[in-house]
């Protein structure tokens, strides 16, 4: 199973409504945890599985205006670290990959400014393609490898 969901809902804490910080938390940490729940118990059935979940570096790193999402993200990140644990001895694999700014509709609302901005931080100065992610060996090498949790950013 791949997941790859996530909202934003950018504010500082201090005016970020708590239906953002919610609707942002209920999607990309509560709505994972939920697949993830449904995934495996169908995988110890079978005492096979593979669970990719597509995270962010915002989890890790932060960023400012973006507490929910880092949260959620972050969050993921621990959700995988603990669901790999708990199913390993069944012969399925939990690994998150972060492959930062993607160039969809998700940052369509950003502002030119603020996503050049973003590119200033981002090392090769661009955001990535959804080809980038698609041609990726990243994801495919997780059905051979022998890996019980990894974070790949």
């Amino acid at each position: 199973m791949v997941v790859s969901s996530g909202i934003r809902a950018d504010s500082i804490v201090g005016m970020m409504k708590n239906e953002d910080w919610n609707n942002v938390i209920n999607t990309n940490l509560t709505g994972t945890f939920n697949l993830c729940k449904l995934s495996v118990q169908c995988m110890m059935r079978e005492k096979y599985g593979r669970i990719i979940i597509l995270t962010s570096p915002i989890g890790k790193f932060g960023f400012a205006g973006q507490a929910n999402y880092a949260a959620s993200k972050a969050g993921q990140v621990a959700l995988v670290k603990s669901l790999s644990k708990e199913v390993a001895t069944r012969k399925i694999t939990v690994n998150c990959v972060s492959p930062g700014f993607i160039d969809t509709d998700f940052i369509s609302d950003l502002t030119d400014e603020q996503k050049e901005a973003y590119k200033k931080q981002i090392p090769l100065k661009r955001f990535g393609s959804v080809e980038d992610v698609a041609t990726s060996r990243s994801i495919p090498r997780f059905k051979r490898l022998f890996i019980i949790s990894l974070d790949q950013y």
